[in-house]
């Protein structure tokens, strides 16, 4: 839960509390001037719980809770609002739907002329939320004097703003600007559905200090809007993205940090996962769900961890477990890999030490990656003079004993780069070499036979492997062929550390002569 680098330093970073468990990813906790203690006094004053136990019943927010509003609501040094778009994804029971629900009846409340559509992949979904919604005004003893709720809108008694109930399945095109807009489970928002968010998202961008909450379980496609927004938020809180408006907080826990077949283990990992647990959640309820579910199901829907029908290539964990950071020395001798495409996703350079004598492991670390953006739309190329700049810059910074690649694509760059000098080698990525290289690879990982610098680029690009084996092998896949989670720096690291392990190529002997005396 770091800051993006590229950020200013921001307000210090405060003790998380005890007994609420840490999200998985989230900014930092810091004692930076929010809002949210007082969006936090105006639900608990004014607002009702919705259908379930508490019907009725003033709203009193957990400790978790008020972390998220004081994110959500945190202020820049002008006063306004710093963030403008929000995903909190938690695994099901944790109440992210009232929440939505209690903060959009805020801002109904607070902002000038309001328009706010609340919205959900289906109709059923929708009424979730807009219900809870609609509840909270008609209970409260304050509220339901200031506002007329109907089935599908709650209006302002006395002025102009409402908020509306959109189904995402009905293709709605709304032409309005949101002065806020509420997503709710946007995993279901597939196909057209997700349409309707990017019409709607973007007329809230034209309207100042628009906010845009989307509120989600994990879901089962990172090629969905979902996982994209999923995997944006994780690059963004790891500093790789630098968007400082945009909040991301997921709770989950991994399924490999405990044993869930030990009942005692299991009922931790529900704690882990679940900021609600023992608290309005029960852990035993959901414990027992793991029997009676398929086992991804539980780890999505109460463990909080997206799942795939792919089978990954690393075990979970085993290359977190190699991190060393810290970059290459200036001289060390290495191995650069590269792999790339002209008008592709991504290209990727990355660096591999040479194992030593002395028993010093091969480590991996990124040179440069070229990655499409996602905002861009339409062609995009990669930025060659940049890639052969990064190349030669390189050599010059370490003895590069090979340049390895595969020459599909680049042969012109290779030509000039191997023309001046540099030591090209050409590594078609043929089932022959990339199986055992892949497995050359795996081992090393597995057994902490080499280290990596922990950059999150690779990480990511490690994590989004999976795995094919035919009768030849296994070698590495993206999930399927249109998928545009990328391995490039995965590709290029394979390749690189199945060089800089091979021993180094001897020159060939110098021929010897003889004279017919001599013989």
């Amino acid at each position: 839960m770091t800051r993006s680098p590229s950020s200013p330093a921001g307000p210090e970073e405060v003790p998380w509390p005890a007994g609420v468990p840490r999200p998985l990813s989230a900014p930092p906790l810091t004692a930076a001037r929010s809002d949210g203690a007082k969006v936090a006094r105006w639900i608990e004053r004014h607002c009702r719980y919705g259908e379930g136990d508490k019907f009725g019943q003033p709203v009193r927010l957990e400790l978790f809770q008020k972390i998220f509003l004081h994110w959500l609501f945190e202020l820049k040094l002008d006063g306004t609002r710093r963030y403008r778009r929000a995903l909190l994804e938690v695994p099901k029971g944790n109440g992210k739907t009232p929440i939505a629900s209690w903060v959009a009846a805020y801002l109904l409340a607070t902002q000038r002329s309001a328009v706010i559509p609340v919205a959900a992949a289906s109709y059923a979904q929708a009424e979730l939320l807009f219900g809870d919604l609609r509840t909270t005004i008609a209970e409260s003893p304050t509220l339901r004097h200031l506002f007329r709720a109907f089935e599908g809108e709650v209006q302002v008694a006395d002025g102009p703003g409402r908020a509306y109930k959109i189904a995402a399945v009905a293709g709605t095109n709304d032409g309005q600007r949101p002065s806020a807009f509420f997503a709710d489970e946007i995993h279901e928002w597939t196909g057209n559905r997700a349409r309707v968010h990017l019409v709607i998202a973007n007329g809230a961008a034209k309207r100042a200090g628009s906010l845009v909450v989307n509120t989600t379980t994990p879901g089962a496609d990172l090629d969905s809007m979902a996982g994209r927004l999923h995997e944006y938020g994780l690059r963004v809180n790891a500093g790789e993205i630098d968007d400082p408006e945009f909040l991301f907080a997921t709770w989950g826990c991994p399924e490999d940090r405990y044993d869930l077949n030990d009942h005692e283990q299991l009922l931790q990992a529900v704690r882990d996962a679940n900021p609600a647990a023992d608290r309005f959640l029960n852990v035993a309820d959901v414990a027992a769900r793991f029997y009676q579910i398929p086992r991804h199901e539980f780890a999505r829907y109460h463990l909080g961890v997206w799942t795939t029908v792919a089978e990954r290539w690393l075990p979970t964990g085993a290359w977190e477990a190699c991190e060393r950071p810290g970059p290459i020395p200036d001289g060390t001798e290495v191995v650069l890999g590269f792999d790339g495409s002209y008008n592709g996703d991504s290209t990727a350079l990355t660096v591999v030490s040479c194992p030593t004598d002395d028993g010093e492991l091969p480590h991996v670390d990124v040179v440069e990656a070229w990655e499409r953006p996602d905002t861009v739309v339409g062609d995009w190329q990669v930025p060659i003079l940049d890639v052969e700049a990064a190349i030669r810059a390189a050599c010059a910074r370490w003895q590069v004993r090979e340049i390895v690649c595969d020459p599909y694509r680049w042969a012109r760059t290779y030509q000039i780069l191997e023309s001046e000098g540099l030591p090209i080698v050409e590594y078609p990525q043929s089932p022959a070499r990339m199986i055992p290289a892949t497995q050359r690879f795996y081992e090393a990982a597995v057994n902490t036979q080499l280290s990596q610098s922990g950059d999150p680029r690779l990480a990511r690009h490690i994590a989004n492997c999976a795995i094919k084996t035919d009768a030849r092998g296994t070698r590495l896949t993206k999930e399927h062929r249109h998928s545009t989670r990328r391995i490039d720096l995965a590709v290029s690291a394979v390749m690189a550390l199945d060089r800089a392990c091979q021993p180094p190529e001897l020159p060939p002997p110098p021929p010897q002569f003889y004279s017919w005396a001599d013989l």
